[in-house]
């Protein structure tokens, strides 16, 4: 039996272990170490996971759907080909992708993960990870914030005894900014700052939108399917500016054309690089740091490798980033690290790593201004290290009260009603005269995000606790398992059959993007590959599926 690390992302997921000592990441049935996090439904209900459904989201827009993490913790539903489906639930089909592909590699029982989520992931948003977990038919005991994770790898590969890092974790969907301190083997992460909804999609949705501009067409009014080859197109593009100076994006049957290169991206996204510089501020003075005492700049995630990225932080903070490892791998090597540290080997167990508390969290008092707009008074603030315990003093607001609903909150903002609701703890007390009576409000907060909340009425010696996880998302334990149960109804394709299926989801995807000569071209090689099928000749199969990729190669290197 085995315990692994997993990336979750939002554009791509991939999964690590810890083998005599060194960190292995696990292959895909392609031989690929990151699968997109994309799902697909099949005509017959099954389901497709990865490079296949990343395809399908152009062919069969209403059966697929990716860049699903955005909404974890949320009552969003996607539906696909008529059936709902959560964020979660579409989550544990990625999970148990990543699960079946690690115990074919292992050649053991998968029992555990150590999942990676973005350092500023609310409790709704880690409830609704571990949740997919569940579903996946894994178990969750530890999420590690994604800078940690990258932390840890860099501090392995490093081999530096002490440093301090602004790691820059910038996925497919979400920023992350850590300041992070390493020294005598133990890691403590200092604060965190970060956008859930700031990646490298937006750069893709961006480029769609000038091309649009540019062509006076309005990018609202395009179909579900015009709009999914369009943003695959932009991706390609932000991808070719990633390698080289310059790219086109051609889109239409006019074939219109967008010119662009990494000068013209920056100018492009200054909208961007003002909410980047938001949250490295944030990180920045809640760390009380200056950039000059930060030794390094990490780059993590793989939207991090865009040279305009580079670029910005380099002129925002007067110091070039570095890249240790891979981007894109460097959050699953931690968290195998992590799974490591779990399974207590021998060449890890020593490490340490601290964690810190994202979100501040709270309780409301009367705002005698507006009754119905309660005032936030933290008693954890954001970035307090983990695990901890904090006491506050209140009293009660009015003459003569005999109850008080103490409401817990987690969150920034000044009023209570823009923060989240974690729950309540409701006691009734002995009336006093407004200011006279005193309660003691006491949160213990975990590092598995469990917060205990404890009420003790000093004058009566009453006490009340309260054991919180998430909010109003949360799903009872039983309903989880029944769900979990359904899921497994929707069988994942069998590894022998993905990379046929890719090929074939790759040329419905040309077909829909090209017109005239090349498109009669996607259509021959798609009719021998189904004769090849039905022949039942795996030798042939394998000659025809070798040609149809030598094709569909040189039509996506015409830059189609």
């Amino acid at each position: 039996m085995a315990i692994i690390g997993i990336d979750l992302g939002t554009t791509n997921s991939l999964a690590c272990a810890c083998r005599e000592g060194k960190m292995v990441l696990i292959p895909n049935p392609l031989g690929q170490f990151l699968t997109p996090s994309a799902v697909s439904v099949e005509e017959d209900g099954s389901i497709c996971v990865g490079a296949v459904a990343k395809e399908r989201l152009v062919s069969h827009p209403e059966a697929s759907a990716a860049s699903f993490k955005r909404f974890m913790g949320t009552n969003h539903l996607f539906n696909l080909r008529g059936q709902n489906f959560t964020p979660q639930e579409l989550s544990s089909f990625v999970l148990r992708q990543l699960k079946e592909d690690a115990e074919r590699f292992l050649e053991t029982e998968v029992t555990e993960a150590v999942i990676s989520v973005p350092a500023y992931f609310n409790d709704n948003q880690r409830y609704a990870t571990k949740q997919a977990g569940a579903l996946a038919g894994i178990h969750v005991e530890r999420l590690v914030n994604e800078p940690s994770a990258a932390a840890l790898a860099a501090s392995l590969v490093s081999q530096k005894e002490e440093g301090s890092y602004l790691v820059f974790d910038f996925g497919g969907g979400t920023l992350d900014v850590s300041i992070v301190d390493y020294f005598e083997n133990v890691i403590e992460i200092i604060a965190v700052s970060g956008d859930n909804h700031l990646g490298g999609d937006d750069f893709d949705e961006l480029i769609a939108q000038n091309f649009c501009k540019t062509h006076h067409m309005e990018y609202d009014e395009l179909s579900a399917k015009e709009r999914a080859v369009l943003l695959r197109l932009a991706e390609n593009c932000k991808r070719e500016l990633t390698a080289q100076k310059q790219a086109a994006l051609t889109y239409g049957p006019e074939g219109k054309t967008l010119e662009l290169n990494n000068i013209l991206l920056a100018d492009m996204s200054q909208k961007i690089f003002s909410r980047i510089n938001r949250v490295i501020s944030g990180a920045l003075s809640d760390s009380g740091r200056t950039i000059e005492e930060i030794d390094e700049i990490i780059l993590v995630g793989g939207s991090a490798k865009m040279p305009v990225i580079s670029f910005y932080l380099q002129t925002c903070l007067g110091k070039k980033p570095c890249v240790i490892g891979s981007p894109d791998e460097i959050v699953a090597t931690g968290a195998g690290i992590y799974a490591g540290i779990k399974e207590r080997k021998e060449e890890i167990r020593d490490l340490v790593l601290t964690d810190i508390c994202p979100f501040s969290l709270g309780t409301d008092i009367v705002n005698y201004s507006d009754r119905n707009n309660p005032i936030m008074s933290p008693v954890i603030e954001r970035n307090t290290i983990l695990p901890s315990s904090r006491t506050g003093f209140y009293t009660n607001s009015f003459d003569n009260q005999t109850h008080i609903t103490v409401g817990i909150y987690q969150g920034e903002s000044y009023y209570c009603l823009e923060n989240i609701e974690l729950g309540q703890i409701e006691m009734d007390i002995f009336p006093m005269p407004k200011g006279k009576a005193c309660f003691e409000l006491t949160f213990t907060y975990d590092i598995n995000g469990i917060l205990k909340v404890e009420l003790t009425d000093c004058y009566q010696n009453i006490k009340k606790e309260k054991l919180l996880t998430a909010g109003g998302v949360r799903i009872p334990e039983e309903e989880v398992w029944r769900r979990a149960e359904e899921l497994q109804d929707y069988k994942l394709i069998p590894p022998g059959g993905i990379r046929t299926k890719l090929v074939l989801a790759r040329g419905e995807r040309l077909f829909e993007q090209l017109l005239g000569e090349k498109r009669k071209a996607v259509a021959s090689v798609m009719e021998q590959l189904q004769r090849a099928l039905n022949s039942q000749n795996d030798q042939q199969l394998v000659k025809q599926m070798k040609e149809a990729e030598a094709v569909f190669d040189k039509l996506e290197e015409l830059n189609l």
